[in-house]
């Protein structure tokens, strides 16, 4: 019980230190005066990633002092599962990615997402995967 105690207070301070980093990048991009576009995606996300942490922190500690187990083998293994059947998918992903901006893009002269813009869509895909396989898994039978 110690442990799972010591846990949560890692996960807290952690979630602390991303909030507290993403402020302080936002408050940079209203210094900075940069593109609006830039202010209100990164305040849209600091938003987004303050709100499901609050929402799983207090999931957390509602389990904690359940006195149950956070999860059970089977959802860890399905987690587990899903994470590197979606880190698949989304190294395929990639490979398909890199054909087309090399087959039809580089040579035609047109533009394109910036590298930045690419690696937000990349990641994007990757958690859209994770959460798509996840719940395909979740709906089976069996962990296996």
């Amino acid at each position: 019980m110690m442990d799972e105690k010591k846990r949560f207070r890692k996960f807290i301070g952690i979630l602390v230190t991303m909030i507290v980093l993403g402020s302080v990048f936002v408050v940079g991009t209203v210094v900075a005066e940069v593109d609006n576009w830039y202010t209100i995606a990164s305040a849209a996300i600091l938003v987004s990633i303050a709100v499901v942490a609050i929402f799983v922190a207090w999931r957390r500690r509602e389990e904690l002092k359940s006195g149950f187990p956070l999860e059970d083998e089977r959802s860890r293994a399905l987690k587990m599962r899903a994470g590197y059947l979606a880190l698949f998918v989304s190294m395929y992903f990639c490979l398909a990615l890199g054909w087309i901006i090399g087959a039809f893009v580089e040579d035609s002269g047109r533009e394109f997402l910036s590298v930045g813009e690419m690696m937000f869509v990349l990641v994007a895909v990757m958690g859209i995967f994770y959460a798509v396989i996840l719940a395909a898994l979740s709906r089976g039978k069996g962990a296996s």
